[in-house]
């Protein structure tokens, strides 16, 4: 059957990769190590927020100063020696993927991690060459839950963006897909998500893809 996109736009961790729950241990520990510690209900709470803005919150909730250039380097540290023995899926991503791109569907990948955590997390999930573009937060002015990273993503592609659809996991990148007049899939993973910005809320990224028209039903 003819696809009913021209494009689609994935988000990584929490949509992706199973990563969520790793990250935030690392990211509590590199707080801890930095000397602004927090606990690990409050780290989760910052899902889907880029790394500037996590800082600030960091630093704001612990009335202590956080270097954000210490923290990412902390941070990516403790995460990629984690990572080191390969990278989680979410289940049906592989699948996902491969068959949406035999299928000649355009895929990119619109993140808020900085541009080298994501370039280590597809390299070690084996996913880099399935994505004609990758969409960093170094690549705009304005992250999530702003608009620009799927306009950005859905430019470099040569789509309208009306005939994308995006695949998320929080309501922050869901809200970004959504003003950026995308369709959008929100598979929630690990914190909470109110589905406010979703045109299909799913249970996963294969029931989601089916809701979207990219599967049979």
């Amino acid at each position: 059957m003819p696809l009913p996109y021209a494009a689609a736009l994935f988000d990584l961790d929490g949509t992706l990769l199973d990563t969520e729950a790793l990250c935030n241990e690392t990211g509590v520990a590199a707080c801890r190590a930095l000397g602004a510690p927090v606990d690990l209900a409050f780290f989760e709470g910052l899902a889907g927020i880029h790394d500037a803005e996590r800082s600030r919150r960091i630093a704001q909730a612990t009335g202590r100063p956080l270097d954000p250039q210490a923290f990412y380097a902390e941070w990516d540290r403790l995460t990629f020696a984690r990572m080191e023995g390969g990278v989680p899926l979410k289940e049906g991503a592989r699948a996902l993927l491969t068959l949406l791109a035999g299928r000649e569907l355009r895929l990119a990948l619109v993140t808020s991690s900085r541009r080298e955590p994501a370039r280590v997390k597809l390299r070690a999930a084996g996913l880099a060459h399935l994505f004609a573009c990758v969409v960093t937060v170094e690549d705009v002015a304005h992250p999530k839950p702003a608009p620009d990273p799927y306009l950005f993503a859905a430019a470099a592609l040569g789509v309208d963006p009306r005939r994308c659809v995006v695949f998320e996991d929080s309501d922050p990148g869901a809200q970004a897909g959504h003003e950026a007049g995308c369709t959008v899939v929100q598979v929630p993973d690990l914190h909470g998500a109110t589905g406010r910005h979703a045109h299909h809320l799913a249970p996963g990224l294969i029931e989601g893809a089916r809701m979207a028209g990219l599967l049979a039903p």
